[in-house]
């Protein structure tokens, strides 16, 4: 199993470092690791979801979908 690799603390007022903190552990919740989830240090400072295989892909889209109907 990969282990996310670590996301450094940005500088204060940037609050991306816990939006990548809250997005790993929704994530979690549903049992889905993004592995690359991580911060861009850009301006605008950015989330960077990554790459992931396809059955991450579908748990994503199944996590996302739930409780959603979505027109066909």
């Amino acid at each position: 199993m990969t282990k996310p690799h670590a996301t450094p603390r940005p500088p204060q007022g940037d609050d991306t470092y816990s939006v990548v903190m809250e997005l790993r552990s929704a994530l979690a919740r549903h049992g889905i690791t993004l592995p690359s989830l991580g911060r861009d240090f850009g301006t605008p400072p950015l989330v960077i979801l990554g790459n992931c295989n396809t059955a991450t892909a579908r748990a994503l889209a199944a996590a996302l979908g739930e409780g959603q109907s979505f027109p066909a």
